[in-house]
Formats: C-alpha cells, structure tokens, sequence
C-alpha cells in the first residue's frame, strides 16, 4: 500500500466525498469554475489595486519634509479677482519658515511647444522650479544643475510626442518669447498624485523663466522644504499660516505627508469597494455549489436513506456532504491563487517595473480571497446536507 493510500485511509469521509464528486464531472467542474472565478476576482483586484497605489505612492517619494502652498483668491470690492503669490510673500515665507527651503514655481498657461518635427504640443505645461533634481529621478539622461539652453520633459509629455533625450523643443511664450532648447533628460513616471504633475511637463530654467515675469511676479505655488533631521514641517505649516492667514485667508498650505496619507486612505477605501463588487462572484458560486449539494442530495436520497436505516449517524451524512462542500472550495481555491498570482505579476511587472513586486496586503488579498472561497462553499453546502441528514430513513426510501 503507498504513502498516499494510507494517509487517505485514514480519512475515508474524504475518499468517499472525493468519489460521490467525481460521479457527477460536469456539476462538480462547474461549481469549482464558479470559486476559482471568485478567488481571481479577489485576489488580482486586491493585488493589482495595491500595485497601482505603490505606483502612485513613488510620486511622494522626492517630497519628503515638504509641503505646498497655494494662493487663494478673492473678488474685490470691484469685481477684480484677487490674490497670488509675489516675490514679495516668498521673501516673506523665507522669514517665517527660517531654516527650511523656500522653492517657488512658475507656471505659463500661455505657451506653445514644438517638437523637432513641427508638431505642437497643446497638453504641454510649462513650468520653471529649481533644483527640479531633489524632486525627481532622470528616466533618460540626466538633470543638469545648471542650464539655460536645455529642458527637462516629463514622460507622458516625452512618449505622446515622441521626444527623446537630446531631441530640441521650440517654446513660445506670449508669442514675444521663442528659443528652442536641447531635451536634457526624461523623468521618472510619476502618476496622478504628483505634486507638479510633472508627467505632461516641460520644465524650463528657472532663471531663465522667471527673467520674463514683470517686477512683481506672481507664482502658480511655493515648494517649502525642511530638513527631518534639524526641523519640522509641520512647524514650517504653522508658521506660514500665522504669517499669511490671521487676518485673511490667503494662501493654502498642505503638507505632502498629509497628502499622502489622504490619498492613501482614499484608495484603501476604493479598493475594498471593488474587493465587494469582486466578492459577488463568490455569491455566484455559492448558489452554483448549493445548487450542486441540492441536486446531489435529491439523486442520493435513497443511498441517504440506506445509510441511516442501517445505523449511519445524522452527523456522518452532515460530516460526508460538507466534506463534499470544502473540497469543491479548496479545489476552487488552489486552482484560483496561481492565477491570481500569474495575473498580480503581470500588473506588477506593468506598473512597478517588477513582477515580484507583491506587497504584504496585495498577498493578503490573494490570500483572503482563498479563504472566501472555501467559506463560501462549506456555507453554501450546509443547508442541503442538514435537510439531508434529518430525512427519516422511512421517507428517503419510498
């Protein structure tokens, strides 16, 4: 006698579940299809939804210690909109925030850019920042220090035109101002949580971008940065809402952490809602296998019958049928998490750049959808083998 055939031995409710299953081949593959269709739809929405948010994540990576401040504007007694933030506030937020960086960020809605082959680019920002390199990694080539003739593109901007390192683009601004620059790098993908929005960008110098603002110029935001080690952000906050926002709202100041932490939140909450919508899989398959229990009942009532007229307990048929129930599951559920896996990998590998890239609750996911899956079928499998078991025998046989 093999290994195999005396550790099944032990088990005989098992071998004979196995066997009751494998006389009816279409209703049982059914009912597994039904839980591996579960178990995937779990597990890859899970997985791959944690991809995608440790996608978005790297976006906040080069903002650590920093926050944002935005301008908030007014309409005057005269109807005029205003507000903005001048040479003169960053002056001012450099005071109140002492020991942190003070970065501002120019932003022209009136430009044109030309690719090398004469195409405009009408979704191009341009944009000016410096030290754009503590912010962001090079895909290709590589962030100067100091420039005046090159440019800085961001990776949606360089795949939907085109552009490659070393490639010249033509910026127009206001129809006075046009130069053509030499493409000196590709950033990183950033996503749509980016600070800057850096993907559809095309970063000039920022010297060179702010000599053609007027005496007072007026940016689109401020980058306040601070060292963990010797200061807070928070404080920084603080002191920039003292300054500006005591007696009129004027700016807005967001710290990245919290950004982060929002936006963390925010997609936690959409992944399990579409975890719930992948779940009503499972109740399909919890019908299907409750359907299978039932028919399979019905056809074996006489054999239930015999089985109790000759001495079986009621819990031996309940034990028989739910054992019926769980390997349905756990067939459904090995078959379900490869394929679950298979298909996290592929996303990782299209969004993360690794297809191993599995973080500990994309696995969890996986995990839990298994754990539903065979759940959902010892559940489904409980009312038939109870009505089952407490048939009198007398009825079952006639």
């Amino acid at each position: 006698m093999s290994w195999l055939r005396r550790v099944t031995a032990r088990f005989p409710t098992v071998v004979l579940a196995r066997r009751n299953l494998s006389r009816a081949t279409a209703r049982t593959t059914l009912a597994v299809v039904a839980i591996v269709i579960g178990v995937v739809a779990i597990g890859t929405i899970g997985a791959g939804g944690e991809a995608f948010k440790q996608d978005q994540m790297e976006a906040y990576e080069g903002f650590g210690g920093t926050a944002t401040v935005s301008p908030v504007y007014h309409m005057n007694d005269d109807g005029d909109i205003v507000g903005g933030i001048s040479d003169q506030d960053v002056s001012r937020m450099r005071q109140a925030t002492s020991g942190a960086t003070v970065h501002p960020v120019i932003q022209r809605w009136d430009t044109v850019v030309r690719t090398s082959s004469g195409e405009t680019s009408p979704s191009a920002q341009v944009k000016g920042l410096a030290a754009l390199g503590t912010f962001y990694e090079a895909q290709s080539g590589s962030i100067p220090d100091s420039w005046r003739q090159q440019v800085v593109v961001g990776s949606r901007f360089a795949d939907n035109n085109d552009v490659e390192t070393g490639d010249q683009l033509t910026v127009t601004i206001n129809g006075s101002f046009e130069r053509t620059f030499r493409v000196a790098a590709v950033l990183e993908p950033q996503g749509f949580a980016d600070q800057l929005q850096a993907d559809r960008s095309v970063f000039l110098p920022f010297d060179r971008l702010s000599q053609l603002e007027d005496s007072d110029s007026e940016y689109g935001s401020v980058i306040v940065r601070v060292d963990p080690q010797t200061g807070s952000i928070s404080e920084a906050a603080e002191s920039l809402e003292t300054e500006f926002n005591t007696r009129r709202r004027t700016i807005s100041v967001s710290e990245v952490q919290e950004q982060r932490e929002r936006f963390s939140q925010t997609f936690e909450l959409i992944n399990q809602f579409l975890i719930g919508v992948g779940s009503i899989s499972l109740l399909v398959a919890a019908v299907t296998i409750a359907n299978t229990m039932l028919m399979t009942a019905i056809e074996r009532e006489r054999e239930i019958g015999v089985m109790r007229a000759v001495g079986y307990p009621k819990r031996a048929v309940v034990s028989l049928l739910l054992a019926e129930a769980a390997i349905l599951g756990l067939v459904g559920a090995a078959i379900g998490v490869p394929l679950a896996l298979g298909i996290g990998m592929g996303l990782n590998q299209f969004l993360v750049g690794d297809p191993l890239a599995f973080t500990a609750a994309g696995l969890r996911y996986v995990g839990l959808g298994a754990l539903f899956g065979v759940l959902t079928s010892l559940f489904a499998g409980v009312s038939p083998a109870w009505k089952s078991a407490n048939k009198r025998p007398v009825e079952a046989l006639e």
